[in-house]
């Protein structure tokens, strides 16, 4: 219920109505935008006018962001616009949140998306790659924040789980080593490189975006992108998922231990379905 209440994605509001009110959804910029500053200057005004007329700044109780869209379509978020947003946040005084469940752990290259940008977010959701695989999140907050809550007040049933915090010290301790996360960066930029070379060849790719092991590739056509994943699952042993509004994002997450054989792997399969399919 909470996802569908603070997602813009309609697949996950299905079936939810009617939901509580006081959730808005702010404009994000387009990463195909011919002129990005505009597209950014354009987002920022969006959230402005979104203070004005639907949420009034001493209401607004955060802003939730992903640094790197996940669902969204693997867009990192352009450095001006999470930055306006931030600034924002702090001249109203409404608390900044990032949502770093996907993108958070190494994904990008760094422990967390955010620390791409240079800003502190006031919370910070964590989940998935948090404990490598074994279920489990967290939530981060400020110091005085986590002072505001009575000992015990934020809590549940299967909080605390000895094995997941386990998980996670054994993944924090690990990642906490900086060849770790180099070979995280390498191995995304390799991914990257290689994905641009077969987009010389394949005009239907039309960008490829990300940080680290969190890659997006763009379409122009949503059906190709259905028939490059069927050829690279059933021919290449590849398993590709999709993303975006328009579903025409090819969303590339390897594991983080991925090494370079595999990458050349992967792209080869990619390749050979890019020919398959045109």
């Amino acid at each position: 219920l909470a996802m569908a209440m603070t997602t813009s994605k309609t697949g996950y509001r299905a079936g939810h109505a009617p939901l509580p009110a006081g959730v808005f959804v702010a404009p994000y910029p387009d990463p195909l935008a011919a002129d990005l500053d505009a597209e950014v200057a354009n987002a920022l005004a969006g959230f402005d006018h979104l203070l004005k007329a639907m949420t009034a700044p001493e209401e607004t109780a955060a802003a939730i962001l992903e640094p790197v869209l996940g669902e969204g379509g693997y867009i990192p978020a352009p450095a001006a616009f999470i930055h306006g947003i931030v600034e924002r946040c702090r001249q109203h005084g409404i608390l900044f949140v990032a949502d770093e469940v996907q993108c958070g752990f190494g994904r990008t290259g760094k422990m967390f998306g955010v620390d791409h940008y240079g800003v502190d977010p006031d919370i910070i959701c964590m989940a998935k790659g948090i404990a490598s695989g074994f279920p489990f999140a967290a939530l981060g907050t400020r110091r005085e924040l986590d002072d505001k809550w009575p000992t015990g007040s934020h809590g549940g049933t299967y909080g605390g789980n000895a094995m997941g915090c386990a998980a996670a010290l054994a993944t924090i301790e690990l990642m906490s080593d900086p060849a770790f996360l180099a070979n995280v960066v390498a191995r995304g930029d390799q991914l990257q490189a290689g994905i641009r070379e077969l987009q010389r060849e394949h005009d239907v790719v039309v960008q490829v975006r990300g940080l680290g092991l969190m890659v997006g590739t763009e379409f122009s056509d949503a059906a190709r992108v259905a028939a490059v994943q069927r050829h690279c699952l059933e021919e290449g042993r590849l398993i590709l998922m999709n993303a975006g509004t328009y579903g025409r994002c090819l969303r590339w997450m390897p594991p983080l231990v991925v090494d370079e054989g595999e990458i050349d792997i992967a792209l080869a399969a990619f390749g050979a379905a890019l020919k398959a399919t045109a």
